[in-house]
């Protein structure tokens, strides 16, 4: 629990790349293997997500393991990104898991590291880090 309120401490205070004015002097590459947590109080599961990039345009696959918590037990844990794009200084991903559509908002705050939240049909569901894996 103290890692993830200090992980969301230094999002919010730690200085990010901004990706935008990153793009004008190198591009920035995300499309590759990323795997972390994500989380929902003290509730932590693995995640890994595959992003494959075109531009600032991603799309890709996540795997959110442990998900669904608490809903139908025959929903995939695994979902197609269906939209991602470049945000100023953020990453938004967007996927749908069942009927419920996930849009996760990631910072990318140093190389190999993305955190931020995901929003689930609207509301705050989870916190989530990941690491570049290759």
């Amino acid at each position: 629990m103290l890692r993830r309120i200090l992980a969301m401490l230094a999002l919010a205070l730690v200085p990010s790349v901004p990706l935008a004015w990153a793009q004008m002097r190198d591009p920035v590459r995300l499309e590759g293997s990323w795997s972390g947590t994500w989380w929902m109080g003290k509730y932590e599961e693995p995640i890994e997500i595959e992003l494959l990039q075109r531009g600032e345009s991603f799309s890709g696959r996540v795997s959110m393991l442990g998900y669904p918590a608490g809903h139908d037990e025959n929903l995939s844990e695994s979902a197609a990104i269906q939209d991602g794009w470049i945000d100023g200084d953020r990453v938004v991903l967007a996927w749908s898991m069942g009927a419920r559509r996930f849009t996760a908002s990631l910072r990318f705050t140093s190389a190999g590291t993305l955190m931020g939240l995901a929003h689930e049909d609207g509301r705050v569901a989870t916190g989530l880090q990941l690491d570049r894996v290759r």
